[in-house]
């Protein structure tokens, strides 16, 4: 019996080796649509939300898979490093977003969207074999470092807060004192001033201003227009209520790239005739950081600046405003699908890696599914849920826009994990100190852990770590032979913490040897590594009251092995026999793109 099911698993791996490898070399892009899972977009498919020219047709014809498997946790940069390499956390290094480095500092932390991974990545291997690569903002390009740059590329520009200002009327408005050539208003008037801080170059602050006129010739006073001036009173763009507007500006020299487009993105929300209600949001500023530079120069002609993603202020308080969370991720989405288009007509690349990350920003605020859930209302859900949908059919036009080229080239779609309700978070800290296993001190505006603490926890979404303050980091106070006594005490102890109900906190509690079988266990990992069980997630800080609190999102991720939790997989390209699989490993990914660029895989590719 074993030897017939292992003719039969080797027979349907080597048709697929002779099917990835049919008229090799080709050229290839691979798209990961992040946050997007497999049983979800299955069900999406069946019940006609999406269209016949994106994921629909790349199941069509190509070969896919219902779900594809990703590694433990599932978390973006974990999944996307061994998607690259072809092999588990436990060989990359990378172990979470934000990382503990094996003999840092307790609590110092490293992104590991900037750390490089371990072991050879997949354009690693085709630049070493002289294949040319591309990236738009694939997760673990950072373009920060040599091993995470290409020569073709665009760096992702995260949001920091201050993200956005949302500004209304509390008094009456000032008259203007001048009104922008050839504008004519038949009442008198307005003038508005917004301070818009940014954080991405507070060099860059400035206040914009306004004037609002009436440009109906009716004889009432009915304001109806909002234009944006500079202080000489020229017009730098015009809106009405409900309409957005983009700011923009050239920066002759700046980090040293030379005439860089900056902008923002506004939209004038409410605009009453009377002015008794007049709201206007402006987001952050931003630009587009690519190499070389002609590419840079041709995004900011063709894709514009850098648009900001989905901002989740829209969402906040009783009245959600859904359409002006959707309106900005379909600029989001069209800004990347655009920079994959000016990318395809400069021609000089053999891999492409590109990126589309409108389904993970959406889902961690719109997965509203379980009363239980402290967002949860009928009309929430309901209006998250339409909303979500909109999010998967702009993900699909995105979709039918990159299927274009495989008329000339092979075309991937993966993702890196789905996305679980949430209901509870647990601060993790809060337990070891309790239990005496890790100290805290007053910080300068939070409790915080203290230097000389025995332990320190790395929290990542559905799963977490603990590291114990060994003698051997710096400044570290636990000796080898008291942390050989410590983690089982720990380990034993939370495996016995249970909730109100009676039922475990942890759906894993476990040493790095135990973690092994996960595929996680790396020193990076620390000491004991843990799964939250059900729909709880980990929560940083520090509760006098109760360990479990509220979820701080409603869609988390970072589990362990989970089918709702595993991604997508299409491959369409010329050679490929349209069939459909139940499943296929995010760790084969690496090797089956390699045979098709008719290279040899990462060293590290199992």
């Amino acid at each position: 019996m074993r030897k017939g099911l292992f003719l039969l698993t080797l027979a349907v791996a080597l048709a697929g080796a002779a099917q990835t490898a049919l008229r090799a070399p080709r050229r290839v892009m691979l798209v990961s649509f992040d946050g997007a899972g497999g049983l979800e977009l299955a069900e999406r498919l069946k019940d006609g939300t999406l269209g016949p020219d994106g994921f629909a047709r790349a199941r069509r014809d190509g070969f896919s898979a219902t779900r594809l498997t990703v590694v433990t946790p599932s978390l973006t940069a974990v999944s996307h490093a061994s998607i690259s390499t072809g092999a588990p956390p436990s060989a990359t290094g990378l172990v979470a977003n934000w990382l503990h480095l094996a003999n840092a500092q307790l609590k110092l932390r490293t992104s590991a969207f900037e750390h490089p991974a371990a072991v050879e990545t997949l354009w690693e291997a085709a630049a070493r074999q002289g294949k040319r690569v591309a990236s738009i903002t694939w997760p673990g390009l950072s373009q920060g470092t040599p091993r995470q740059s290409t020569p073709v590329g665009i760096r992702y520009l995260e949001s920091k807060p201050p993200h956005s200002v949302f500004w209304s009327a509390t008094t009456p408005l000032a008259d203007a004192l001048l009104l922008p050539s050839g504008v004519t208003s038949f009442s008198p008037p307005k003038s508005i001033t917004i301070p818009a801080p940014t954080a991405q170059d507070t060099k860059k602050n400035a206040d914009v201003s306004f004037v609002v006129v009436d440009t109906t010739d009716d004889g009432k006073r009915g304001y109806d227009e909002i234009l944006a001036v500079t202080p000489a009173g020229e017009i730098r763009a015009r809106s009405r209520s409900g309409g957005w507007f983009a700011l923009t500006e050239r920066y002759e020299k700046d980090n040293g790239d030379s005439d860089v487009l900056f902008g923002r993105w506004g939209k004038v929300l409410a605009l009453a005739p009377d002015l008794s209600r007049v709201s206007i949001y402006l987001g952050d500023i931003g630009r587009t950081y690519a190499q070389p530079d002609d590419f840079r120069r041709t995004l900011d002609r063709d894709a514009g600046f850098w648009p900001d993603p989905p901002d989740p202020a829209f969402l906040r308080g009783p009245n959600p405003d859904f359409q002006s969370f959707l309106e900005q991720t379909a600029r989001f989405a069209d800004y990347f699908a655009t920079a994959f288009e000016v990318a395809n007509r400069r021609g000089d690349w053999d891999l492409l890696f590109g990126y589309q990350p409108i389904i993970d920003e959406a889902a961690h605020l719109l997965t509203i599914v379980d009363p239980r859930q402290p967002w949860y209302t009928k009309e929430r859900a309901a209006g998250a849920a339409a909303a979500m949908r909109e999010v998967w059919r702009i993900a699909d036009r995105a979709a039918a826009r990159y299927m274009k080229f495989a008329d000339r080239g092979d075309v991937l779609f993966v993702s890196d994990h789905g996305t679980r309700g949430m209901i509870r978070a647990i601060r993790l800290a809060e337990i070891l100190k309790r239990r005496g296993f890790l100290k805290s001190e007053k910080g300068p505006s939070a409790e915080t852990v203290a230097e000389d603490s025995p332990t320190d926890v790395v929290n990542a979404g559905g799963s977490a770590m603990i590291v114990v303050n060994r003698t051997r980091l710096p400044n570290g106070v636990v000796t080898d032979e008291r942390a050989r006594e410590l983690v089982p005490r720990i380990v034993a102890e939370l495996r016995g913490v249970k909730d109100d109900k009676g039922e475990p906190l942890f759906a894993f509690v476990g040493t790095a040897d135990e973690a092994a079988a996960l595929g996680v266990a790396h020193p990076n990992m620390g000491d004991i590594f843990l799964i939250a069980a059900g729909e709880a997630s980990f929560r940083w800080g520090f509760d006098a009251g109760s360990y479990v609190g509220p979820a701080d999102y409603p869609g988390q991720h970072g589990f362990g092995p989970d089918p709702a939790l595993d991604g997508i997989f299409f491959h369409v390209g010329e050679g490929i026999r349209p069939e459909q699989a139940t499943v296929f490993d995010s760790l084969d990914v690496a090797r089956r793109v390699s045979s098709r660029l008719g290279i040899q895989p990462p060293k590290a590719a199992k």
